[in-house]
């Protein structure tokens, strides 16, 4: 028998789907439903070899609190001493509650994909408000100011500009795709230079310094590894040109976030959207909250309707492939 650990909401929205995919694949299913105020026994536990941690299990959760909901799963998955397979609701695998499952050789999926399209949309209106002059306008909105863009203010064409995105997966293809709607010339950066879709060039990490000259854009898409952490230094940072904007919808650790605050306050950059911090929630006494050149949101660049679902479809399809033996989606390693 098959034991799968998974939340109240999944297991009575989708509990029917899951045990027919198991009855199709002529394999027990028993569903363990885990929350807080009930914790699962040991004769439960042994049974367990599927743990799915999903969205409506991890709300709430940041770098500075994990929520009672995700305490007690991973209490329970981290119990299990026959756990084979644990799929994740994020598109990264590097949060420390992630870590023993890892270290004991639980196989571990995530649900790259499920929010490419909403962090790409998020990714392009944060281009558009500092291409277009969008702040200027706030702040004149805000003081009742009827204060028009002209010479020398005006913004320049965003088309022919150049966006360098680090990270090539789901999310950097879906920023791409629409920097390329817009008429950028798009380079990605990753582990090998095959081609990728959406992207003119790409590169490899260490030819990064080669292409950061060019850039108008630097965004930041890549999962935090030992080769991304602190990739964006005060280096890195200085060979961008004055015009640049920088963009971090990945991993805060990526950037080294003082000499990003150095160059922003010193105009060796013009902006930057910045959605993840090297502290989360970013303190209050961050110069970042008022610098005029800034856009921050709260780790929530992702935020629609549509993930949870998508990331239950992620799910319910490697279940499939994991029951009859076949290659898992995002499996790390």
């Amino acid at each position: 028998m098959n034991g799968v650990l998974l939340s109240q909401r999944v297991a009575d929205e989708y509990g029917a789907r899951i045990r027919d995919i198991g009855a199709r694949c002529k394999r027990r299913l028993e569903l363990a439903v885990c929350s807080p105020e009930a914790r699962l026994g040991p004769e439960v536990l042994r049974d367990l070899k599927i743990a799915f941690y999903s969205r409506d299990v991890w709300e709430g959760t940041d770098k500075s609190f994990v929520n009672p909901a995700t305490r007690a799963f991973f209490a329970a998955a981290d119990a299990a001493p026959t756990l084979r397979w644990l799929q994740l609701t994020s598109a990264g695998a590097d949060l420390p509650f992630y870590q023993p499952s890892i270290e004991r050789g639980v196989r571990v999926t995530t649900s790259s994909g499920s929010n490419a399209e909403p962090i790409s949309h998020t990714v392009a209106w944060a281009v558009l408000s500092f291409a277009r002059g969008s702040l200027r306008w706030l702040e004149a909105q805000r003081k009742h100011e009827w204060s028009p863009l002209i010479a020398p203010h005006l913004p320049p064409d965003l088309r022919g500009q150049t966006a360098v995105i680090v990270g090539t997966g789901p999310v950097g293809k879906a920023i791409a795709r629409l920097l390329h709607v817009l008429g950028l010339t798009v380079i990605g950066v990753r582990r090998s230079a095959r081609a990728a879709e959406h992207f003119d060039e790409v590169t490899t990490y260490d030819r990064l310094d080669t292409v950061l000259p060019r850039a108008q854009w630097l965004v930041i898409a890549s999962p935090l590894t030992e080769t991304t952490r602190g990739l964006i230094d005060g280096r890195r940072l200085a060979l961008l040109p004055p015009e640049a904007c920088v963009v971090n919808i990945a991993r805060g650790e990526i950037i080294d976030e003082p000499a990003l605050i150095d160059a922003l306050a010193r105009g060796r950059l013009a902006g930057a959207y910045l959605d993840v911090f090297a502290a989360e929630p970013l303190p209050p006494d961050s110069p970042l909250w008022d610098m005029p050149n800034v856009l921050i949101t709260p780790h929530n660049c992702s935020a629609s309707a549509g993930n949870a679902p998508r990331g239950v479809e992620i799910f319910l399809d490697n279940l499939a492939r994991y029951l009859r033996g076949e290659t898992l989606v995002n499996e790390l390693g």
